[in-house]
């Protein structure tokens, strides 16, 4: 089970938290070290909304789970009005620091690392989905959010306050929480969202990883903009090489994946165990369903809705339209 700390042994531990490595929706993350040398992430929670009792039964639900694609959480710290999460820290930071190309620099991983990334982060959800007693939806799957330890293995973070459900349970209400860009079409249709609204945000994350672009780039042409519905253009078209330029069967499958993983209605979408088998090659891939002319392609009102500037902070409520947005790193806070 998770240490429970003291505020003052967390103040010691990251010199009153002076050295921040991180920033996220639900508070800063901070440097730790313990007497005996350990490195530690020390997450500062802010408008998280649950009380002490709560906070800590979920903890110590989060703190029973391991895997090896999974961030440790090591402790905690619960006085007042203080909630503290305690991680193992990782050596070289979060995903998004190494796969995105630029003019200069080029892709930084090359494709078998990015590869064993993108394998390494589907395991984790799947255990977070399938193999824990309560069925964990980690609710925000994004490059900042995967981790990586001196040997550029994937380990899943941040999701010690993610939504927890019974496994009788195909779907929740919720208030909206996490990032523009990477949230399933559900989350704004007022629909309840399941496992599968994870699995979409995996699907952009994994289109990340193979063409190393964000989702979106307003730089870009308009036709190239929103990359996952460029990536469906080019491979209905067969331009596989546009999204990747290795010709290499494991890059077309993973691009295939993805776009299963993002298919707007979430049944479509496979399980996070599924897309494990597919990516390991255990499990054919399919082409996956292309939008027609009888149905517009998909992320036309998302693209809409997300490439335009953001003018607020976050939501509020559940009811709203294309024209309300959330913040590149918002998360809402009390369920």
């Amino acid at each position: 089970m998770p240490v429970r700390y003291t505020l003052e042994d967390l103040s010691i531990a990251t010199k009153k938290f002076t050295t921040k490595i991180g920033q996220g929706g639900f508070g800063s993350v901070y440097l730790g070290l313990l007497p005996d040398g350990t490195q530690l992430a020390v997450k500062k929670l802010e408008s998280v909304g649950q009380g002490k009792k709560e906070f800590k039964a979920e903890v110590s639900i989060i703190g029973s789970v391991h895997h090896m694609n999974l961030v440790k959480l090591k402790g905690f710290c619960a006085e007042g009005f203080h909630r503290l999460l305690v991680y193992e820290f990782m050596a070289n930071g979060s995903l998004d620091r190494w796969i995105f190309k630029s003019p200069k620099e080029g892709l930084l991983l090359d494709w078998n690392t990015r590869f064993s990334i993108a394998l390494g982060t589907a395991k984790g959800l799947a255990y977070l989905h399938e193999e824990c007693e309560a069925k964990i939806v980690h609710c925000d799957i994004k490059p900042q959010n995967v981790l990586l330890d001196e040997n550029f293995t994937a380990k899943v973070s941040d999701f010690g306050l993610a939504k927890l459900m019974n496994r009788e349970d195909s779907g929740v209400y919720t208030m909206v929480r996490g990032t523009r860009g990477y949230l399933a079409p559900e989350w704004i249709s007022n629909q309840p969202i399941s496992e599968k609204s994870d699995v979409y945000s995996y699907g952009i994350l994994l289109l990340e990883i193979i063409g190393g672009r964000r989702n979106y780039e307003s730089e870009e042409s308009s036709h190239k903009s929103h990359f996952p519905s460029y990536s469906f253009k080019m491979f209905e078209e067969g331009k596989n090489l546009e999204i990747n330029d290795h010709e290499d069967g494991s890059v077309v499958d993973a691009i295939k994946v993805a776009l299963w993983c993002i298919q707007d209605e979430m049944q479509v979408r496979p399980s996070m165990s599924r897309v494990v088998q597919m990516l390991e090659g255990i499990s054919d891939v399919p082409d996956p369903p292309m939008p027609s002319e009888s149905c517009p392609r998909p992320y036309t009102n998302y693209l809409r809705w997300s490439s335009r500037e953001s003018t607020s902070s976050g939501v509020s409520n559940r009811n709203y339209d294309s024209s309300t947005f959330v913040s590149d790193s918002q998360l809402s806070g009390p369920r």
